[in-house]
């Protein structure tokens, strides 16, 4: 073959086609049997990203005799694809043919051994490395330590290392990188401290990489930090991948402010990027934030992928954005995004999340392969938005379909006899947990069945049984039953709530909701130096009361408010539609407002008006002056709503004729007519 003809087959090799015009033209000028011009087919088909690994299969089979070149590529391409075991038999193959393999033989054979997690063939290639004298080959033992511990034979991977001082840079991010991929992170600092004081090698951009995850997973920040000083001061910041390892770093360690920056400054995203930011927005509770950024990103015209949408699917669910939501279902179907099973349980998530239980149900009802984890998200979103025995006839399906059941099963079947008041039920279930499929009760459980007995009144069984919990009740199980108390009156129970309201303090000093619920006690005692005293031991303490927000959403748009806000652009039209609420509901009669709600001793009509402008009713005004007639509003609160609240949209659902679906911080409240889901129990 001439110097011309070599030329042009180079050339050649850039596409399927061209190759297989190359592939012709050695064929008829019987050019195929000359290694060099068959090698450089291959070597295209079977590490290009655009390649054809059968293809370059069926010409190495025609090739009499390959040299090793022809052999190391095969071998090499079936490594890094979904077939590595090819590259294992190639291998023996080759020995079989008596062609000697060399370093590059043995370094792509044990990557397929790595990616396999084949320690015993790896293990006989180590034999044949040290008999052939490549143990020395820096390649070679790159590759040993990345096998082994692959395959989860660290001490032998860590005594490679140590035992060699033939090291690179790649020598040192594979052990590393293998301790954080086995989440030993401590010993991943100490590596790379070692590695620091090596002044012969310097950290490339994949030691930042792995520590940077490995600062992520262990929430050392100022490692974190650190380290992104350093790859800026190496020019690393053009590394994509780098930039989203960082972020998703700043966000893990709680940095949002640096994640925020670093996104900002960077020229060149991708979907990764995106992700990192999204992600991170809702894992910090930063919701509306996250839906905006999503915005952002569909401005930019970048398609969304499911791991994405997962995320912002979570986002629509925390803060109930049914038509934020809904868009999001749009995007998948307008773009044909592959719905997996976590896919589609995102979805049903959200629309149970937003008290869209028809939705829920009809996106449900289309998944063809179901797990338990699907199951739970429809269980616990039917039993959240009170429809109890909806819940239980999918359990009766979910049994027919031969999903085995688990823990949170029954906690969502336990909650739905809870919220729907199946007393009977909830007891049966909790047997029937135990004693059929072999499930032993958690702290959850027991929790679920005191709110049962506390919501029949059974508040001297509901403490019986925690008296005979097999394990020892923690403060939620006690806190439980107080907030029972509380809602069936603490009259006849008033010692009864006071021992247990000092308990969860005890227990738990430093959450405000224990000193609150205490307090309530007192309060409704009318016992208003005590309740104060309690308040003002927890501002001593230095503990902060949980303000309450609400959130509303109006033609796709988050509104959020705390209670007397008028940060609203539409403050004063909000204000007035809230006089126009009162004024109706004067004329309506049949609501007191309920002052008792306000833990102090302060005038009455002070109290109503500290009532008056909770978060709720605020976002339920601007619901009614933004929506046309008649159509329903929806309202979340991170709270559980008070009483005065309850009994104030009770009236409201009826003198507007609107159905309203709140959902606070147990439970999903449809208000319709004046009436309320919930029965007044929640």
């Amino acid at each position: 073959m001439n110097k011309v003809s070599m030329n042009w087959l180079k050339t050649q090799c850039t596409s399927i086609m061209k190759t297989k015009q190359a592939h012709a033209y050695l064929l008829r000028n019987q050019f195929f049997q000359e290694n060099f011009a068959s090698s450089k087919l291959i070597s295209f088909l079977a590490l290009s990203q655009s390649g054809n690994l059968s293809y370059a299969q069926k010409i190495f089979n025609q090739i009499e005799n390959p040299d090793m070149f022809i052999w190391n590529t095969m071998i090499r391409g079936y490594s890094r694809s979904p077939y590595p075991l090819e590259s294992i038999s190639l291998y023996s193959l080759m020995i079989q043919s008596c062609v000697v393999p060399d370093n590059f033989t043995y370094t792509f054979t044990l990557t397929a051994c790595a990616q396999l997690k084949e320690a015993k063939f790896g293990k006989r290639l180590h034999c044949e490395i040290i008999k052939n004298g490549f143990q020395l080959d820096v390649y070679v033992l790159n590759s040993l330590i990345q096998m082994y511990a692959n395959s989860g034979s660290f001490e032998s991977a860590r005594m490679l290392f140590d035992e060699n001082s033939a090291r690179d840079v790649v020598t040192w991010n594979v052990i590393i990188g293998a301790h954080v991929s086995g989440r030993f992170y401590e010993e991943a600092f100490d590596l790379f401290k070692k590695m620091r004081e090596t002044k012969s090698i310097e950290p490339d951009e994949v030691t930042v990489l792995n520590m940077v995850c490995a600062c992520a997973h262990t929430g050392n920040l100022e490692q974190g930090g650190i380290l992104h000083s350093y790859s800026q001061e190496k020019g690393f910041e053009k590394n994509i991948h780098l930039c989203n390892a960082i972020i998703d770093m700043y966000y893990k360690c709680g940095d949002l402010g640096s994640a925020q920056i670093l996104f900002g400054s960077m020229i060149e995203r991708d979907i990764l990027t995106w992700t990192s930011m999204i992600s991170g927005l809702v894992s910090a509770g930063y919701y509306r934030e996250s839906l905006v950024l999503f915005g952002q990103m569909q401005l930019e015209n970048i398609n969304p992928d499911g791991i994405i949408l997962v995320s912002v699917l979570s986002a629509c669910a925390h803060i109930g954005a049914l038509d934020q939501g809904k868009y999001i279902h749009l995007l998948i179907l307008r773009h044909k995004v592959k719905l997996d099973i976590v896919l589609e349980t995102a979805l049903v998530d959200m629309y149970c999340k937003c008290g869209s239980m028809d939705l829920a149900l009809q996106v449900f009802r289309k998944i063809k392969t179901k797990n338990a984890f699907t199951w739970n998200t429809i269980i616990g979103g039917l039993a959240m938005n009170g429809h109890g025995l909806e819940a239980l006839t999918c359990f009766e399906e979910m049994k027919r379909e031969e999903v085995i059941p688990d823990d949170v099963t029954f906690i969502g079947l336990l909650s739905a006899c809870g919220h729907t008041g199946l007393i009977d039920k909830g007891l049966e279930i909790f047997r029937l947990m135990k004693e059929v499929y072999d499930i032993q009760p958690r702290m959850e459980h027991y929790g679920c069945m005191v709110n049962l007995l506390c919501r029949a009144k059974l508040v001297e069984d509901a403490l019986d049984f925690i008296k005979k919990m097999p394990i020892k009740p923690n403060e939620v199980v006690w806190a439980t039953l107080l907030l029972g108390v509380n809602r069936v009156g603490t009259g006849g129970h008033f010692e009864l709530a006071e021992k247990v309201g000092k308990r969860v303090i005890d227990m738990e000093p430093d959450s405000c909701g224990r000193y609150v619920s205490l307090s309530n006690v007192y309060a409704g005692a009318n016992q208003w130096d005590v309740a104060l005293k309690i308040r003002k031991d927890m501002k001593a303490r230095g503990i902060d009361k949980i303000p309450g927000y609400s959130w509303i959403e109006v033609n796709g748009l988050i509104h959020q408010f705390v209670a007397g806000d008028k940060s609203h652009l539409r403050t004063k039209e909000i204000y007035m539609m809230m006089e126009e609420m009162r004024r109706r509901i004067r004329l309506a009669g049949g609501y007191l407002s309920g002052t008792g709600d306000v833990l102090f001793d302060i005038e009455e009509e002070e109290k109503e008006n500290s009532l008056n402008f909770h978060s709720e009713k605020l976002a339920i005004a601007l619901g009614l002056i933004s929506t046309s007639p008649g159509s329903p509003i929806r309202i979340v609160k991170n709270l559980r709503v008070c009483n005065d609240c309850h009994s104030f949209i009770k009236i409201i659902s009826k003198v507007f004729g609107r159905q309203i679906i709140a959902r606070d911080r147990s439970r999903f409240h449809h208000f319709n007519q004046g009436s309320c889901s919930c029965m007044d129990f929640w």
